[in-house]
Order: C-alpha cells, then structure tokens, then sequence
C-alpha cells in the first residue's frame, strides 16, 4: 500500500533542502524506484517540509538510509521530524 510521508524540519531552509537535493536527486527525471509524488515548502512555523508519497516504506527506508541520511550528514544538516501514513486515496491528473 502507499505512504504518504511528512518530514519537517525546524531548522532547514530552502537553500540547505536544495542542496541535500541536488545530492540525492542529480536527474530528477530519473526518481528512486518507488517514489510516485514529491513536494516541498516552506514549514507553517518556519523551517522546511518535505512531503512524498512512496509506493512502500521499504522503498522509502531504503532511500532514506542508502541516499538521503548520509546527504544530509555530509552537509551538517540538522535533524528532522518524519510521520509515515498509509494513503487512503490520492488524484494525480
């Protein structure tokens, strides 16, 4: 079944999302296996958030593990706050 992930990170900013992205992303005509939607944007009480629907938690973890974290990482990112749902419905025209 689906996820919908949402990640936030209080002290991210656009400039530090872009850069863990361009990393993790270098063809983002070519998305990690399983990805099906991805959105980010300014968090309401500032910070930046990140929301992407996977077509499983396992293909979610291991682009989280093998890709992102270690992004993240290299780059001093500071920590962020992930919820994982299971998608009950979704339209993408």
């Amino acid at each position: 079944m689906a996820i919908l992930v949402i990640n936030r990170g209080a002290e991210w900013t656009q400039e530090l999302y872009q850069t863990v992205f361009d990393r993790t992303l270098p063809d983002p005509a070519k998305p990690p296996a399983g990805l099906i939607a991805h959105f980010a944007a300014p968090g309401e009480a500032g910070g930046w958030q990140v929301i992407d629907v996977w077509e499983s938690e396992d293909a979610l973890r291991y682009f989280m593990e093998e890709t992102v974290l270690p992004a993240a990482q290299e780059f001093g990112a500071p920590p962020f706050d992930s919820k994982v749902v299971e998608l009950y419905n979704s339209l993408i025209p």
